[in-house]
């Protein structure tokens, strides 16, 4: 079911990408990976990129003429598949057990698989057509898997080995460094699984504002591509306080993005401090960042872990502030 009454503010437009996209079907989810799968094959990009849009009309009656809609994965995703495998498994089978050496992501065409806990010997979760697991491993430069997958009913997947994971996501941001951090290869992982239509660049000058605490507006993902930022936060009666600084490969948005209603007044300011060129940063639209939410668990823990550490720098900032005003009072 589409939980209708979660963003009661949210414009028409996004409540119903929301309910296409977000929450879409797992099966149509597998549809579309498989029939780009499928297109790739014959080595045929035009034909691969028909094939996809021709399973929007199964996305909850999405119209196909809507732009927000024309693709449910990146340029660069469909491009990785081009040279994935297609493997099937039976109930009961192991597509990787805790501490097997980490090879393979895999995407799911039809069927379910479970999440195994092996210290407790139970099923955590339960993944459906369109999720996307193993990736865990392979973006936190881990060689050993930490959780167990087995098929949980009869399951066809795709299976894309690391390398050309890595390949791609170099292709995807060739800004990565020689050793990149885990958050800068989850973010290079959005970026890639996220479409096209979905994604925009935008220049920034020195004192610009990305949006201002306290504004409302359509929430979105931002990525740093060059330029240096600042996050600032003020409480009531209070001056504002510089929460911390992003550079090049970091990002921010993603506070708003998980809370309950993203349509909320922003909690931050973001501003560009580049003083020297302009800044630059990758916007990526809610509604696709939340259906990937939905698709990868890495992806989700990461930006979970994220928002809060930035509400410990933000309360340790305050907590700064408040001590160093009494300091000030008492004419120290």
């Amino acid at each position: 079911p589409v939980d209708a009454g979660l963003y009661p503010r949210a414009p028409p437009s996004f409540a119903m990408l929301r309910s296409a996209t977000r929450l879409l079907p797992r099966a149509a989810a597998g549809v579309a990976v498989a029939a780009a799968w499928s297109a790739s094959r014959s080595h045929d990009q035009a034909l691969c990129q028909l094939e996809v849009k021709g399973i929007e009309t199964c996305v909850n009656g999405l119209p196909t003429t809507n732009p927000q809609g024309r693709a449910l994965y990146g340029d660069g995703f469909l491009h990785l598949i081009k040279g994935a495998t297609k493997k099937q498994y039976e109930a009961g089978e192991y597509f990787f057990r805790k501490g097997d050496r980490a090879q393979l992501f895999y995407v799911i065409l039809s069927g379910e698989a479970s999440v195994i806990d092996e210290d407790t010997s139970t099923v955590v979760d339960v993944l459906g057509p369109g999720c996307i697991f193993g990736e865990s491993a392979l973006l936190n430069n881990r060689d050993d898997r930490v959780r167990t997958l087995s098929a949980r009913t009869g399951c066809e997947v795709l299976t894309v080995p690391k390398e050309a994971l890595y390949k791609e996501l170099r292709l995807a941001r060739p800004e990565l460094p020689t050793f990149p951090s885990r958050e800068e290869l989850v973010l290079a992982f959005i970026q890639m699984v996220v479409p096209s239509e979905a994604k925009y660049t935008r220049r920034v000058q020195f004192g610009e504002y990305i949006f201002r605490q306290g504004n409302r507006g359509d929430p979105a993902l931002y990525i740093v591509n060059a330029g240096d930022f600042e996050v600032l936060h003020q409480e009531p009666h209070l001056a504002e306080v510089k929460v911390s600084s992003l550079g090049r490969g970091e990002c921010f948005g993603y506070v708003s993005l998980l809370s309950e209603n993203p349509f909320n007044p922003k909690r931050f300011t973001v501003r560009c401090t580049s003083r020297l060129g302009k800044g630059e940063i990758l916007s990526i639209n809610g509604a696709d960042f939340h259906r990937l939410l939905d698709h990868s668990q890495v992806v989700s823990t990461l930006m979970s872990e994220l928002k809060r550490t930035r509400d410990e720098l933000n309360y340790s900032a305050m907590a700064k502030f408040g001590a160093n005003k009494i300091h000030h009072w008492r004419g120290c």
